[in-house]
């Protein structure tokens, strides 16, 4: 009996250390690059959870370190999958500014720029620099900081021990190596990980330029061995290497340049779990959900055999209350100190006085809104946020890596047209940081409809309530032409109106929130119109000519949040200002002129003026903008019924309205609304449509003397109409357009463009 029990004793003490043998084992999983396409790891990770695999160490590249950083931060799959389908997700890959943080206040009015570089002066010579990176980090940058340095504190930047023992890699551009990350900040070294060459900018950390980890180690499994032995090895592999190139095909040339081949066969003890995706690019992000579906599906598949390979599991209970430990730990992000790297000291005291505004504690949202104001500042290239927790003070430190924008920049654009609004455009611009910022700029429009030269001076003080003053000369002239072209054919007959303007303008501003600016104007201007009073003329004919001389003082509000500076699909532009118009008007008549008098005469009016433009977004795919703009002023009439209207308020709600002179759209006071279905094919691709109605006050008529009267009956709303499809490319926006106007000659124009049409301010503006 006694030996029977023995044995008993003997099975169960055998069976005990089998398990703690088993229990003892250790499971890592690699995650590998593959931009978009990576995020069926979180299917991979979900699947794993759901079936009690556990994974004891991770390694990851790119997308593999996004998405191992995470789960290794505490992040359940589903926290990261929320994440990931998120709209702050698609900021951070397409660098698009949240619009309660895009700060007006330091925009400047929007131009014809296409393309914008630094200007390096050394010694006696100027190299330009085009830009390195396609997409703005700055999102990315603060996402990297708010999301990994609560974990990074909590693991005491040592990341071993984070919720999940964690390896990144990234690539040394100079010395051509990968680089591995077993410690200190977190959100840089996933940052670096992840940086794919000239699509985002690299970042730089202890002084060594990184760039994206794939270029050496798309699948860090030597990674994970090396840094953690463990028992078995699970990895999630969603890239190849490069195919073969072909002559005609330079992204794959560039792959096999930039990346390494790697070998993705596992040990005996590991198992692979492969997503194929034929048809989704490395940069494809609308296509997660399906991408994560994937993933999982994949790994259910070989969950039996996963579950022979690794005979031991992880209890959910214990897993979760191991996370809900770890999260517990995590010090709230409040900052109490600034440290600033890469600026002097008179710009570091520009930079803390623009962000400690009540106290000297604020915590991560305070800061992100000063963050973006600071990145909206003409002088100031890139900021890289760094949150470090100080076990003396218990709050965060901030340490901030500033980069300034070339002293010297430069920007050309254009718009290329199917009819005769072909225009060129090019600016210079020399910005300075210190107490203050300043920013001096010429540009310069030229074309056949639009030619234009501005010389700006700006500056900003960051004053308790900021204050920006700005200073402008500005000369503009418009050539209108009888008749419009063809699409291709220009009309070779001379203008028959030419509008000469230039302005002395200064200006004083303050931001209104985020999103708003209140400005007070003052500025003297010179208008000289030379025009004909009849549409048949000759060569040999002299034109009337109109000179105005006069000052403008001006009160304004204006809030900005429109997603595109021209055929925006989202957001709202709102604009109230007051106008105080006093000047002496001179007319010298022409050859065609009814009458020999040269005429003087003194004008002075007041003009209310009300805009509002916003765009309701009821799916993915649908929008709805309405239109709304109210003007009254009480000006009197010029010498003449053309010269009136020459002065008289415009509405020209569409871009192509604004190469038009069109005396159905003028009048000194009206009402307009208008309605604007769009539908988005895709995030760059849309169909719209504009359909606008105006009611004149009082319509400006012309008697058989070529005089301006008041029609006071009741006016008959005029219309105007545009259908367009529209692709905004990284350059700018491409449009093909068919827009009706309410006139007696030619009603329809289709017009084809690429670029901008956008025009300098007059000083009546």
């Amino acid at each position: 009996m006694f030996m029977k029990y023995k044995f008993i004793l003997f099975i169960l003490l055998s069976f005990a250390t089998s398990q703690y043998s088993l229990a003892q084992k250790k499971v890592g999983l690699v995650l590998s690059g593959g931009g978009a396409k990576g995020f069926a790891h979180i299917g991979v990770l979900k699947a794993l959870e759901e079936n009690n695999i556990p994974v004891d160490y991770i390694t990851g590249t790119s997308m593999g370190a996004i998405i191992g950083g995470l789960y290794a931060s505490g992040y359940s799959p589903d926290e990261i999958q929320e994440l990931i389908l998120s709209e702050d997700s698609k900021r951070w890959a397409t660098g698009i500014i949240e619009q309660q943080y895009i700060y007006y206040f330091k925009k400047e009015p929007a131009n014809a720029e296409m393309i914008n570089f630094n200007i390096q002066v050394t010694g006696k010579e100027a190299k330009a620099q085009l830009p390195s990176n396609l997409i703005p980090t700055y999102q990315l940058d603060f996402a990297a900081m708010q999301l990994f340095a609560g974990a990074s504190a909590t693991a005491d930047y040592n990341f071993d021990s984070l919720f999940i023992p964690f390896r990144c890699v990234a690539t040394d551009i100079y010395k051509n190596e990968a680089v591995i990350f077993s410690k200190g900040d977190l959100g840089k070294a996933i940052r670096a990980s992840m940086t794919f060459p000239f699509y985002f900018k690299p970042i730089e950390i202890d002084s060594v330029l990184l760039f994206d980890g794939g270029m050496k180690n798309n699948f860090p499994q030597d990674v994970l061995i090396q840094s953690f032995q463990p028992d078995y090895i699970i990895g999630s592999k969603t890239t190849s290497n490069s195919k073969k190139p072909d002559p005609d095909d330079i992204v794959v040339q560039l792959e096999n340049m930039l990346m390494n081949k790697i070998e993705f066969d596992l040990p005996e003890n590991g198992i692979l779990i492969e997503s194929k995706f034929e048809d989704i690019s490395l940069l494809d992000f609308d296509k997660t959900e399906f991408i994560i579906q994937t993933g999982y599906d994949n790994t259910l598949r070989l969950i039996d055999s996963i579950d022979l390979m690794i005979q031991f599991k992880s209890d959910s209970s214990l897993i979760s209350k191991k996370r809900a430990d770890f999260k517990n730990k995590t010090k709230t992000i409040t900052f109490k100190d600034i440290y600033i790297k890469g600026l002097n000291s008179k710009e570091k005291i520009f930079v803390i006085n623009s962000i400690y505004k009540k106290d000297t504690l604020f915590n991560i949202l305070d800061f992100k809104k000063e963050y973006f104001k600071l990145l909206a500042d003409g002088t100031i290239s890139s900021i890289i946020p760094e949150a470090r927790y100080n076990k003396q003070t218990s709050y965060y430190d901030l340490y901030l890596n500033i980069k300034e924008k070339s002293r010297f920049n430069a920007g050309i654009g254009a718009n290329i047209s199917s009819g005769a609004i072909n225009q060129g455009y090019a600016s210079l611009e020399y910005n300075q940081l210190g107490l203050y910022s300043r920013i001096l700029n010429a540009n310069i429009n030229f074309g056949r409809l639009y030619n234009s030269l501005q010389l700006k001076a700006r500056a900003d003080f960051p004053t308790k309530i900021p204050i920006g003053i700005s200073a402008s000369y500005t000369i503009n002239r418009w050539n209108y032409y009888s008749s419009s072209s063809d699409p291709f054919f220009e009309d070779t007959r001379p203008p028959y109106l030419i509008k000469n303007e230039s302005n002395i303008k200064i200006n004083i501003f303050t931001p209104v929130k985020t999103t708003g600016v209140m400005r007070f104007s003052a500025a003297y201007g010179d208008i000289k119109d030379e025009y004909y009073q009849v549409m048949h003329f000759l060569k040999t004919d002299t034109t009337d000519i109109t000179n105005f001389n006069y000052y403008n003082f001006q009160l304004a509000f204006e809030r900005n949040t429109l997603n595109y500076k021209q055929y925006p699909t989202q957001g709202v532009y709102q604009n109230v200002s007051i106008n105080y118009l006093f000047g002496k008007e001179e007319f010298i008549p022409g050859s065609t002129s009814l009458t020999d008098e040269t005429i003087n005469e003194i004008h002075a009016w007041y003009n209310i003026r009300f805009t509002h433009d916003k765009y309701l977004k009821f799916n993915k795919s649908i929008s709805l903008g309405y239109y709304f703009e109210a003007s009254y002023s009480n000006m009197d009439f010029f010498s003449n019924y053309t010269s009136t209207m020459l002065n008289a308020n415009d509405f020209q709600p569409t871009p192509h309205s604004k190469t038009l002179f069109i005396n159905t759209y003028k009048a000194h006071s009206y009402l307009a609304v208008g309605i604007k279905p769009v539908i988005l094919i895709t995030d760059d691709i849309h169909l719209r449509a504009e359909i606008y109605g105006m009611l004149p006050y009082q319509k400006i008529m012309s008697d058989d003397n070529n005089k301006a009267y008041y029609n006071m009956d009741l006016s008959n709303p005029t219309f105007l109409a545009s259908g367009a499809i529209i692709y905004q490319t990284i350059l700018g926006p491409a449009s093909l357009s068919i827009n009706y106007y309410d006139k007696l000659d030619k009603k329809y124009y289709f017009v084809f463009n690429f670029g901008y049409i956008l025009f300098n301010k007059k000083g009546n503006e």
